[in-house]
């Protein structure tokens, strides 16, 4: 073994510095198998440890040269191979690549990698990553450090967002305010004309009560078309009254609640399950898949406000999957008239099943608007409704933005400030695929609130 390595000095222990930091670190020994690997790498790789240890570090970085070869071992014999063999090794191979960079002490860097193993699906993720050889405990390791790109693309995507959606909310915020004093002003226009509407209609009696009797008749008549015009004219003040109502509490709903949360600890179960309760009585037709961990620590948050986020994300998703079932058998019938088949036969025989999934989690080392977290809490709600327009998806969460004909676009809006006020995150992912349409609202909750701290 070449001796001018970068040596790692054994106090303070490496393997207990990795696992506070705040990028994936992973642990590779000479024969290029994971040894160890923080929570980072865990997260950004969505592979537990347990998968990933005695894993060949192929496995996720080259798996077309591990196919090429049943064990890799770099040994300091490496370099003494025949020069007139061919080299059984590709050229600039990973392999290689680890051996020069033990050989010769020269860690390497290498930028947007694509990392796609059967290990997490199959799921695409681009890095950058770094190698470095060292000696730790009188043994050579690779230290591999990861970034993930599109962890950094999707904080500069939340930041961008987040400063699109304070720039809207304020100017909807100008406008609400401005509207809402003149509805002030139609709204007690509208209730004196009713009361003088009242007091005509009350004169009007009194005067007729004390006619002549041969007068009686005439007078009658023209009182009865008096009241039903009086009626009429109060029926038009009513409608004046309510919906100026309607208007000020959207307007209301517009400019948001002033009042600050009201914290308190609490299992993020309590609030699901209440909501989960009242909906599923609703849509007993939904199937529901719980995917708790029960093992979860109890956060700081406003109870009621959860209560409020949850019932509307879960009674949307209920309604999308809902309408989306009608439009599925509206087809079948229609198809079945044109193809001369009786329309009852088919109705019904979808094997369409609006299913519901509630997922909790533990997220590690997740940023939210710039700020760096250890640990939060990570609550998905998926389901399997008509999905979200792409158009719509950057802005769902602005006021007055919906993907459904009877949807106010405020539900979602409410929310967002809801979960902002909780210093919190909520993202979204639609897919409109025939086979496989799916719309995921993922929320990041801090267990603990700067209130809180000391």
């Amino acid at each position: 073994m070449n001796a001018d390595f970068i040596t790692a000095k054994t106090t303070p222990d490496l393997a207990f510095i990795s696992q506070h930091l705040f990028t994936a670190i992973l642990w590779v020994n000479d024969e290029l198998s994971i040894t160890r690997l923080n929570a980072q790498a865990e997260q950004l790789l969505a592979i537990s440890s347990g998968r990933l240890i005695n894993q060949s570090i192929l496995t996720l970085l080259a798996p077309d040269e591990l196919k090429t070869k049943d064990t890799v071992s770099i040994d300091n014999d490496s370099n003494d191979t025949n020069e007139n063999e061919p080299s059984s090794e590709p050229a600039y191979s990973l392999t290689e690549r680890f051996v020069q960079a033990q050989n010769y002490q020269q860690p390497f860097i290498d930028h947007d990698h694509i990392i796609k193993t059967p290990l997490n699906g199959n799921l695409s993720l681009s890095v950058d990553y770094s190698v470095t050889p060292v000696i730790y405990e009188q043994q050579p390791y690779f230290i591999i450090e990861m970034w993930g790109k599109d962890r950094q693309s999707r904080i500069s995507e939340e930041q961008r967002q987040q400063q699109q959606y304070t720039v809207a909310r304020h100017m909807l915020r100008s406008v609400a305010h401005e509207i809402k004093n003149p509805l002030a002003g139609i709204r007690g226009a509208a209730q004196l004309l009713q009361r003088q509407f009242i007091k005509f209609s009350d004169a009007s009696t009194t005067s007729a009560s004390s006619v002549d009797n041969a007068l009686t008749t005439t007078n009658a008549d023209t009182q009865h078309d008096l009241q039903k015009m009086n009626q009429k004219l109060r029926n038009y003040t009513d409608i004046i009254i309510s919906e100026t109502d309607r208007l000020t509490h959207l307007i209301g709903q517009l400019l948001g609640s002033n009042q600050l949360p009201n914290w308190q600890t609490l299992n993020i179960h309590e609030p699901l399950e209440h909501v989960l309760t009242l909906v599923t009585n609703q849509y007993p037709q939904v199937v529901l898949q719980r995917d708790y961990d029960l093992s979860l620590p109890e956060l700081c948050a406003d109870k009621d406000q959860l209560i409020q986020v949850f019932l509307n994300l879960i009674n949307n998703a209920c309604e999308s999957m809902t309408e989306f079932e009608q439009t599925l058998q509206q087809n079948k019938i229609s198809e079945s008239q044109e193809s001369s088949q009786s329309a009852i036969q088919t109705e019904g025989n979808s094997d369409y099943q609006p299913t519901l999934h509630i997922q909790t989690r533990v997220a590690f080392q997740h940023t939210i608007v710039g700020q760096q977290h250890k640990q939060v809490m990570q609550i998905t709600i998926t389901d399997n409704g008509s999905g979200i327009d792409p158009a719509l998806i950057g802005q769902i969460f602005f006021p007055m933005v919906t993907s459904r004909a009877a949807g106010t676009g405020l539900g979602l809006s409410i929310v967002q400030d809801i979960i902002s006020h909780h210093h919190g995150m909520i993202e979204v992912s639609s897919t409109k695929e025939q086979e496989d349409k799916q719309t995921r609202f993922t929320l990041y909750l801090p267990f603990t609130q700067p209130i809180t701290e000391t």
